[in-house]
């Protein structure tokens, strides 16, 4: 970005343009975008206009180097470099009269859930800010409402879904605890619900009578008659 007392030289090498290695008609194209931007200092409206001429006059530089040249980021350059003049100054326009112009995507989804859970007390107007940093556009408090309630960033969706993790937490704990067996140490006590209930109607023991076999009684039994035997001299 072109700055006031800044010269030629300084501008380039800020922006990581090596100035010996730009061929003449380089160096005339960026030397004009220079004495544009250096009288407005870098307002938004000249970095906008500049940016797109550099974008698309084919002037052989990088994306990156454009946007650093510009002042602004080189995921915002991308973006710019797919918009028609006509687009460009219809931005402009909406950023001079306030009004949003910005459009929340899917792809945006994904970093205002982390800046949320990373943030769990942030004001809708944080939120907001969030996303003129991060992606330069503006968007009005319905459209974004409409977004997080669409993709379940709501404050009440949020609060759910932190509450089913606790739940989930109390659980893996619960489990863990009485998975662990400490060598020596004492077996946890096990809540009552763990186990089956008792059934009411009492079933086949094996502590009951002795069943029978089919043996012969002792009384039935043949008798054994015993015969002394003499010994034989």
């Amino acid at each position: 970005m072109a700055k006031e007392g800044q010269t030629f030289e300084q501008w380039l090498r800020g922006a990581k343009v090596p100035p010996e290695q730009l061929s003449d008609q380089q160096r005339a194209v960026l030397h004009a975008a220079f004495q544009f931007l250096q009288p407005s200092n870098g307002d938004y409206s000249s970095s906008r206009i500049a940016g797109y001429f550099l974008l698309h006059c084919k002037v052989g530089l990088k994306v990156a180097q454009i946007a650093r040249l510009v002042g602004i980021s080189t995921r915002s350059a991308f973006r710019h470099g797919k918009l028609s003049a006509r687009q460009v100054v219809q931005q402009i326009q909406h950023r001079f009269n306030g009004r949003p112009y910005g459009k929340l995507l899917p792809r945006h989804a994904g970093s205002i859930a982390e800046f949320l859970f990373t943030h769990p007390g942030a004001t809708r107007d944080e939120l907001l800010d969030f996303i003129g940093h991060t992606w330069e556009f503006r968007v009005s408090k319905v459209a974004l409402w409409e977004f997080l309630k669409k993709y379940g960033l709501d404050r009440a969706s949020l609060e759910e879904a932190r509450q089913a993790a606790s739940r989930e937490e109390e659980e893996r704990v619960t489990v863990e605890v009485l998975d662990a067996r400490a060598p020596g140490g004492l077996v946890p006590v096990v809540p009552d619900k763990f186990f089956l209930p008792i059934p009411s109607t009492p079933g086949l023991s094996c502590c009951g009578p002795k069943c029978s076999l089919g043996s012969t009684r002792p009384a039935s039994a043949l008798a054994t008659t015993t015969v002394r035997s003499s010994g034989v001299s």
